[in-house]
């Protein structure tokens, strides 16, 4: 198995056992939430993120990654356009903090995703393989508001640092397949949401 699938899923596996020991209700609530919505999202069903019970009517995002302006995501239509583009690559995060308060919380994470060694060189990073397969990582910082009944506001997201190519070992590499067979332990049945 990919060594990056593996810390992928040590950051899933770290949030819900992080969930279930905290002794809040609300701060419960908020973690639970933010496990499944990284499941969801990484699963490529984010679109059951947006229901009654896990995110508000009028969600609000700030994204700094991979530019360097700031963009807003203001309500439902303009968020389910970042979820989508998003979706277009296979990403992850690994070797997260999280601090979670009655407000929401907090993460501090590495952001990775796959590119080919063509994308990598046309944006002026050094390969010798324009044909393989890249990673781009850095760091990433998060801040998500979460409401009284403990449902995502929206999001804050910063990159805090140029992004880092690597080229990864062969067997290192893996697909949105086995990303999204990985997650299905952290979603549950999604007949169980109502898709918005």
């Amino acid at each position: 198995m990919s060594k990056y699938l593996d810390a992928f899923e040590a950051y899933m596996a770290k949030a819900r056992k992080q969930a279930l020991a905290e002794p809040n209700p609300h701060r419960r609530a908020i973690l639970l939430n933010y496990n499944r919505h990284a499941a969801l999202e990484f699963s490529d069903n984010w679109q059951h993120i947006f229901t009654k019970t896990m995110t508000v009517d009028h969600p609000k995002y700030k994204v700094q990654l991979g530019t360097p302006n700031l963009l807003d995501f203001d309500g439902l239509s303009a968020v389910k356009g970042f979820y989508s583009a998003l979706n277009q690559r296979v990403v992850w995060l690994q070797d997260e903090e999280l601090f979670v308060n009655d407000w929401g919380l907090a993460s501090y994470s590495t952001f990775g995703q796959f590119v080919t060694g063509a994308e990598a060189a046309q944006a002026n990073y050094q390969v010798d393989d324009p044909t393989g397969t890249y990673i781009l990582h850095c760091p990433l910082a998060m801040f998500w508001p979460y409401s009284k009944d403990s449902k995502l506001i929206g999001e804050d997201v910063y990159q805090l640092a140029p992004f880092t190519l690597v080229k990864p070992a062969p067997e290192d590499i893996f697909s949105f397949e086995e990303r999204s067979r990985m997650l299905q332990q952290y979603i549950g049945d999604l007949a169980d949401f109502e898709a918005a």
